[in-house]
C-alpha cells in the first residue's frame, strides 16, 4: 500500500507496479461494434496466485492456464457443510492479481468470514471467487496507461467471445456446482480495470448477477479507443465508490458516469472518498489540488471498512429478482 507523506508518496507494491509497468506499444485499434479486437496477450499469460487461506481453481482455455482463488467462510468449509451462501466475485485491478484481495483488499477479505450478506440471519459470511486476468498490452490510445501486465479485456465488448468473460463464467459455474451458492445472491465487485469489467460482466450476465459494485471505475462503454453504445437487458443495481482525486480514473470521469446513470434512471448509489478512504458527502466536489502523487495514492489505497460495509449493505438489499 501507499503511505501519504504530505508532500509526496511512498509507493507500496501495487503502486510501484503501476509506475514501473512497461508502456503500451500496441498499435491503435481498428474499431467495430464490439469495440477493439481482443487484447494482445504476452507470455507468461497467467501466473499461479497464492490464494491465502483459500483453494486454487484452474482450467485450460485455448492453451492458456486460467486461475482463480476461492475463499469460503468458516461454516461453508468442508464437504459436509450444509447451507447456501452469497457469492461475491472479485475482479482485481490492472497489474495486480487475485492476491491483491489479501493485501490492498484485506478489509474486504476480513469481512467475508462474518458479514451477513444472506437474507437468512443464521448464515454468516459469504464466498469470494477471485479470477485472474491475463498479462497483456493495452491498445496505444486507451487513455491513462498502466502498460503491459495483468488486465481484464474490457475493450473487446463481445459478451459471447470475450475470453475473460468466458473464464469468469467457467469459474462461476464450477463454484455454483458445489451446491453451496445462493443463486439469488451472486454479486460482482471490481477495482480499477476490474471495476470496468465488473459493469460489463454484470450487464452481460444480468440473468445471474444480482448487483455489482465498482471501486475506482466508471462507464466501460465510453472507454477509448473505441466507445460503443451503452446497451442492456436489465438494469443491474450498482454501488460506486469513487475518489475525489484519482490519477487513473479521474473524478470528472466518475462524475460523468454518475450523470449517465441518473439519466438512465438506474438503480444505483455512490460514495465519495476522502484522501485516506473514509466516506465524505457523496456530493463533495472533485479535489482542486489533485497532484499525480496524490492521485496515485488514492487510486491504490482501498476504501475503509465502513465504506466496504456500506457497499455490502447495498448488495444485500438487491437479490436477483
Amino acid at each position: 500500500m501507499l503511505n501519504w507523506k504530505g508532500r509526496g508518496v511512498v509507493l507500496g507494491l501495487a503502486g510501484l507496479m503501476l509506475l514501473q509497468a512497461s508502456p503500451s506499444r500496441s498499435a491503435d485499434a481498428v474499431c467495430s461494434a464490439d469495440g477493439t479486437p481482443p487484447i494482445q496477450t504476452v507470455k507468461p499469460t497467467t501466473v499461479r496466485p497464492i490464494c491465502k487461506q483459500g483453494s486454487l481453481l484452474s482450467f485450460d482455455q485455448e492453451g492458456v492456464r486460467r486461475y482463480a482463488c476461492l475463499n469460503l467462510p468458516p461454516k461453508a468449509q468442508g464437504k459436509a457443510a450444509d447451507g447456501k451462501w452469497p457469492l461475491l466475485i472479485y475482479l482485481h485491478g490492472s497489474i495486480t492479481t487475485p492476491d491483491s484481495l489479501y493485501k490492498e483488499g484485506k478489509a474486504l477479505f476480513d469481512l467475508h468470514n462474518q458479514y451477513p450478506l444472506s437474507s437468512d440471519p443464521a448464515t454468516k459470511g459469504f464466498i469470494i471467487l477471485s479470477p485472474e486476468g491475463r498479462r497483456a498490452t493495452p491498445y496505444a490510445s486507451t487513455g491513462p496507461q498502466t502498460g503491459t501486465g495483468f488486465h481484464w479485456d474490457e475493450w473487446y465488448r463481445n459478451p459471447t467471445e470475450n475470453l475473460d468473460v468466458k473464464a469468469v463464467d467457467h469459474f462461476l459455474d464450477e463454484v455454483v456446482a458445489t451446491g453451496k451458492v445462493d443463486p439469488r445472491r451472486i454479486y460482482v465487485f471490481g477495482w480499477s480495470n476490474g471495476a470496468y469489467m465488473t459493469e460489463l460482466y454484470g450487464t452481460w450476465r444480468s440473468d445471474r448477477i444480482a448487483a455489482v459494485a465498482q471501486y475506482a471505475g466508471a462507464n466501460p462503454w465510453t472507454r477509448d479507443p473505441c466507445p460503443v453504445t451503452f446497451s442492456y437487458t436489465r438494469k443491474v443495481p450498482l454501488f460506486l465508490m469513487r475518489n475525489l482525486c484519482d490519477a487513473l480514473v479521474p473524478c470528472s470521469t466518475t462524475s460523468a458516469w454518475i450523470e449517465t446513470l441518473q439519466q438512465q434512471d438506474w438503480p444505483f448509489a455512490y460514495q465519495s472518498l476522502s484522501l485516506k478512504g473514509d466516506a465524505v458527502p457523496s456530493s463533495s466536489a472533485c479535489a482542486k489540488d489533485c497532484s499525480k502523487a496524490r492521485g496515485l495514492f488514492e487510486h491504490v489505497r482501498w476504501p475503509k471498512t465502513a465504506v466496504l460495509t456500506e457497499m455490502l449493505d447495498f448488495l444485500k438489499q438487491h437479490p436477483l429478482p
